[in-house]
């Protein structure tokens, strides 16, 4: 506290000191002690006129100046707040300029993958679910669950470390969208994304050209030549989302930010076909800081600055 509000909490916070200090608070309250750096600074007379044992009286000076206020822990707090997001954006940008955040695919055993599609079906659908027959997230076609796979938006060949920053691990089910098998590989080269709009919406962008505007023949999700569902129809609309649970809007975030990044470096975007907008509802959750985010591209020019030895630079 920066300021004791009653001889009741000026007694609590010596009682917190040492049990033994709290018998002091009537006294030096009335001698106007009304703060710990008064304490700090109160003299040996004084305390010893206020019947405080002689030997309690370097302790309580000395672990009163050190102890924070209300105001010094909250600016503290602030602080390592700042420093935390500082540094995750500096890791962040340092996996990327290095290339560690590429379009890789994921790989994992048929039965770790069937593993995690069960656990996933559980968490979004119920676990009373009909698993013989699945709907595909993002096409909203309901296939047989052969036909379903759990695509992982925060890679599996990506460097795991980064994950604590994003408050999540790489293999629970909000890391996860049940898609149909033809949709995963596009996803992991980043050809089409999904970008967080809020809590509950969550909006499909198909980014490569070749998909949405192909030159002859008409590009379908499932590969279907004149029939399925189209490229164009996925682009725009949102996931399916079944029940209440949701994928992690942090990492979708992140998934997109790259994506676009990508696709903005391979000139995908023009008059005809914008790059999709992303916004602070992009990123917000209860457990994760926004500022990892901010303002990502002039961290990463700065760290990129800093980089010229890249020995020195090893997470």
């Amino acid at each position: 506290m920066a300021r004791f509000a009653s001889e009741a909490e000026l007694k609590a916070f010596l009682g917190k000191l040492d049990a033994d200090y709290a018998e002091y608070a009537p006294a030096l309250w009335h001698e106007g002690i009304k703060t710990p750096r008064q304490l700090a600074n109160f003299t040996e007379p004084h305390y010893l006129a206020c019947d405080v044992r002689r030997g309690h009286i370097d302790d309580i000076k000395a672990r009163a100046g050190t102890t924070d206020t209300g105001e010094q822990a909250d600016l503290k707090h602030i602080l390592k707040q700042l420093l935390d997001a500082m540094e995750d954006n500096m890791t962040l940008a340092r996996l990327v300029l290095r290339g560690q955040l590429r379009p890789v695919s994921s790989s994992a055993s048929t039965k770790r993958q069937e593993e995690y599609r069960l656990q996933a079906i559980e968490y979004y659908y119920g676990s009373h679910a009909d698993k013989s027959k699945i709907r595909c997230m993002v096409t909203g076609e309901e296939v047989d669950l052969k036909a379903i796979t759990a695509g992982h938006i925060y890679r599996q060949g990506w460097p795991t470390g980064l994950l604590k920053v994003m408050g999540c691990r790489l293999y629970e089910p909000r890391n996860i969208i049940l898609m149909q098998n033809q949709l995963e590989k596009r996803f992991d080269n980043w050809e089409w994304t999904i970008v967080p709009e809020g809590p509950d919406a969550f909006r499909i962008h198909v980014l490569s050209p070749h998909l949405l505007y192909p030159k002859g023949r008409e590009q379908y999700v499932a590969g279907h030549d004149g029939k399925g569902t189209k490229w164009r129809d996925i682009d725009g609309t949102l996931l399916q989302l079944p029940m209440t649970a949701r994928p992690a809007r942090r990492l979708c975030g992140l998934h997109a930010m790259l994506a676009i990044q990508e696709a903005e470096t391979k000139g995908w975007f023009d008059e005809t076909h914008e790059a999709p907008k992303m916004s602070e509802a992009s990123w917000q959750s209860p457990t994760f800081d926004h500022l990892l985010m901010d303002k990502y591209l002039n961290d990463a020019k700065e760290a990129n600055m800093h980089m010229s030895d890249p020995d020195t630079h090893c997470l």
